[in-house]
C-alpha cells in the first residue's frame, strides 16, 4: 500500500510540475508575440505653444498611469505587479514613428504588445493632438525612476496570459485607419472616444477586472454643469465622494480640459439617444 501511494504521490507530483512548466511556457509565448504593424511616417510639426501642447497632451491620460516618472498600476499577490514606465527614459529610446505605432497600435519598438494603455482609444487621436503629445513628451526632462523594478507576473497572472485572459491592446485596433487631421472644435464625441470609453459605457455598466465604472449617460444628466466641472476636475462625486481611478486621473489629467471642453463634453454625454 505505502509503495502505491508513494507512486501516486509522485504522479501528482509530476502531473503539477508539468502543469506549472505548461502554464509558464505559454504565458511566455503571448508575453512574446509579435505584431506585424508597420511604422508609418509622421511629422512632428505644430504650431501650438508649448503650455498648450502640454495641455493637450494631458488631456489625453498620460499622466494618470504614468505621472512624472513610473507608477505602480498594479501590486496584487499573485497576480503581479504591472508597472507604467518613466516616459522620461522612456521616450528617447523611440522614434516618433514608433512612438505613433506604440500609441495609436499598442505595439512597442520590439513588436509585442502592451496592456492596460488604451491604445484602442488613443488609435483615435487626431494627427495634430498626436504631434502636440510627442512634442511634449519630448520636451520633458529626464528623471530617475520614481517606483523600482518593472512588470513581474504572479501565477495568477501568467494562467490569466496562458489562457489567453489578459487582453493586449494591439487585437483590439484595425492595422490600417485613418485618424483625423486635426482635433474637433466641439471635442465631445471626440473626448469620449479617445479619453472615456476605455473605461465606462455610455449606457450601461462596464465591469473591468479591477472596477466596475457606471455609465455615462445618466451620470451626466444627473450632474449640473458646476458638479460636472467639479467631477472632472478633482475627480471627486457629489458629495465630495473619492472615485478611485476616477480621481486619480482627473487630477493628473481632466483638469487641463477648459470649461468650453467640458461642457461639450457633458453636451455630447447627456444627449438623448
Amino acid at each position: 500500500m505505502k509503495r502505491i501511494l508513494k507512486i501516486i504521490l509522485a504522479a501528482v507530483i509530476a502531473i503539477c510540475l508539468i502543469a506549472v512548466a505548461g502554464v509558464y511556457v505559454l504565458s511566455e509565448r503571448h508575453l512574446a508575440r509579435t505584431y506585424d504593424v508597420a511604422t508609418t511616417d509622421f511629422t512632428v510639426k505644430t504650431t501650438l505653444s508649448s503650455e498648450e501642447a502640454e495641455r493637450r497632451a494631458r488631456t489625453l491620460m498620460c499622466g494618470g498611469c504614468h505621472r512624472d516618472a513610473g507608477n505602480v498600476l498594479v501590486d496584487e499577490p499573485g497576480v503581479g505587479r504591472i508597472v507604467a514606465p518613466n516616459l522620461t527614459r522612456f521616450v528617447p529610446m523611440y522614434s516618433d514613428a514608433e512612438l505613433v505605432r506604440l500609441i495609436r497600435h499598442g505595439v512597442k519598438k520590439d513588436g509585442t504588445g502592451v496592456f492596460i494603455m488604451p491604445a484602442s482609444n488613443f488609435a483615435n487621436i487626431a494627427d495634430d493632438d498626436m504631434a502636440a503629445m510627442i512634442a511634449w513628451l519630448r520636451s520633458l526632462k529626464q528623471l530617475p525612476d520614481a517606483v523600482d523594478g518593472t512588470t513581474q507576473w504572479g501565477p495568477v497572472g501568467r494562467i490569466g496570459l496562458a489562457l489567453d485572459k489578459i487582453p493586449f491592446e494591439a487585437d483590439l485596433v484595425p492595422v490600417s485607419m485613418t485618424p483625423a487631421a486635426a482635433r474637433p472644435a466641439d471635442i465631445g464625441e471626440y473626448a469620449f472616444q479617445t479619453d472615456c470609453s476605455h473605461c465606462h459605457n455610455l449606457d450601461t455598466e462596464k465591469q473591468s477586472e479591477v472596477f466596475v465604472a457606471p455609465a455615462l449617460r445618466p451620470l451626466a444628466q444627473s450632474y449640473s454643469p458646476a458638479d460636472f466641472k467639479t467631477l472632472l476636475r478633482t475627480g471627486k462625486g457629489v458629495g465630495g465622494r473619492d472615485l478611485g481611478v476616477m480621481t486619480e486621473v482627473s487630477q493628473w489629467d481632466f483638469n487641463h480640459f477648459t470649461d468650453i471642453e467640458i461642457d461639450q463634453i457633458q453636451a455630447y454625454l447627456a444627449r438623448q439617444p
